[in-house]
């Protein structure tokens, strides 16, 4: 899951927010990382899930431009208001057979869905995640559920934790 870059305090709305210079260097580095880490069980997004407000799109496309370009983008408007259990939901709907998928979206929801994910038995994860989740975040699960539709808390183990430098 990864957090929109810095965006913009200022927009015609929330939801029309672009991201600043300063969040476009974040969204590129982000997908940067994503093309050339390799991160131990962990497969490079074969799907993701956008938020549809403008700086989550921002993200994720900037992000995406560094990895395969047949990757789908879904822009799932329900994520812009979402909390936590309904991320899951989405996910549960719109995983279909995805090996990974990459969610983009918003503050404190993608830090409370990375919070109830990951298992009670994952401390080092858990208490890097409760440090915080700062825009550009990225934080990399390996998902104990054999399927998304099985999706269900506590099943993850915080495989990387990834927060931009500042």
């Amino acid at each position: 899951m990864l957090r929109h870059a810095k965006a913009a305090s200022q927009g015609r709305d929330d939801h029309s927010r672009p991201l600043t210079t300063r969040g476009t260097r974040q969204a590129t580095d982000v997908g940067t990382y994503l093309a050339h880490a390799s991160i131990a069980g962990a497969a490079a997004p074969a799907l993701v899930l956008s938020s549809s407000a403008r700086r989550a799109r921002q993200t994720a496309e900037l992000a995406m431009a560094q990895l395969d370009p047949h990757t789908p983008l879904l822009v799932e408007r329900g994520l812009y208001h979402a909390d936590a259990d309904d991320v899951i939901e989405i996910l549960r709907e719109r995983g279909g057979d995805a090996p990974s998928i990459l969610v983009v979206g918003h503050n404190p929801t993608l830090h409370d869905l990375a919070l109830l994910l990951v298992g009670d038995d994952d401390d080092e994860g858990r208490t890097r995640l409760e440090r915080g989740f700062p825009t550009a975040a990225l934080a990399v699960l390996g998902l104990g559920s054999p399927t998304w539709a099985r999706l269900s808390a506590r099943t993850a183990t915080l495989l990387e934790l990834r927060t931009p430098g500042r």
